[in-house]
């Protein structure tokens, strides 16, 4: 999500405020999906880093990709993919970073892992076979559908539990890319994202899963280079998330 798009959520979120005056989650009044959302908006505003392990399934036609990525995110909108495991040739062992604008720096895996390239953020090499990329694989892009669906769409809301699910309909699909149908799950605790599925009708075009969340650790901004080796954070104290894939 570009600044504009941040800036509409954030504008979203003090409209809200200025109705509710309140954050806390009434548990029992699943109507009032302003004041969810809202909620879970501005505790997103404490956050300044976090990794967390996001899990990527798309489909496009009868062809399927997934990859199982460490995700690093720095405010205000420095991102980092380190892909564990990707069932798209030269995937594992790849690394792509994104500092704003429009391009990419990637290198791959394996015995290609000392050739850093600079590609558009558009361009197939760095985005999902469906042409998302890294720059949109964020929480804030989540937030950012919400507040389409909220303008353009119809949003129902469910307390699971757990978590808090909302079920996403575009009145118009070509103004959403296509997509008619947002299923989005936040947990209900920590009031982050823990999957999302998109739909093209009712055929399932794209799943993601966030996981092992780490909150504000200090992430340094040197991460965000794809020569830096994210095991020296550990080294410095700072929690990371395991190097494995599973």
């Amino acid at each position: 999500m570009g600044r504009a798009s941040l800036w509409r959520a954030k504008h979203w979120v003090a409209s809200l405020l200025a109705v509710t005056f309140f954050f806390s989650i009434d548990c029992h009044g699943a109507e009032r999906i302003d004041t969810v959302i809202a909620a879970i908006l501005h505790n997103y505003e404490s956050v300044v880093d976090y990794q967390c392990r996001l899990i990527v399934l798309s489909y496009l036609g009868n062809k399927s990709e997934e990859r199982i990525i460490n995700f690093y995110f720095k405010k205000p909108k420095l991102i980092r993919m380190d892909i564990l495991k990707g069932t798209r040739p030269g995937d594992s062992g790849s690394i792509g970073v994104y500092k704003g604008g429009d391009k990419v720096t990637g290198r791959r895996g394996g015995l290609l892992s000392g050739i850093v390239i600079k590609v558009s953020k558009d361009n197939p090499l760095v985005t999902t076979i469906r042409g998302v990329g890294l720059h949109e694989s964020d929480l804030e892009t989540v937030f950012d559908q919400l507040a389409f669906y909220k303008a353009k769409g119809r949003i129902e809301f469910r307390d699971a539990g757990a978590s808090y699910a909302f079920t996403c309909t575009a009145r118009n699909p070509a103004e959403n890319e296509g997509i008619s149908k947002d299923l989005v799950w936040i947990d209900s605790k920590n009031l982050l994202i823990t999957r999302n599925e998109r739909y093209e009708g009712d055929r399932l075009v794209q799943a993601a899963s966030w996981g092992e969340y780490i909150v504000n650790a200090g992430l340094p901004e040197e991460l965000f280079d794809v020569k830096f080796d994210v095991g020296t954070l550990g080294e410095r104290g700072i929690p990371i998330l395991s190097q494995k894939a599973d």
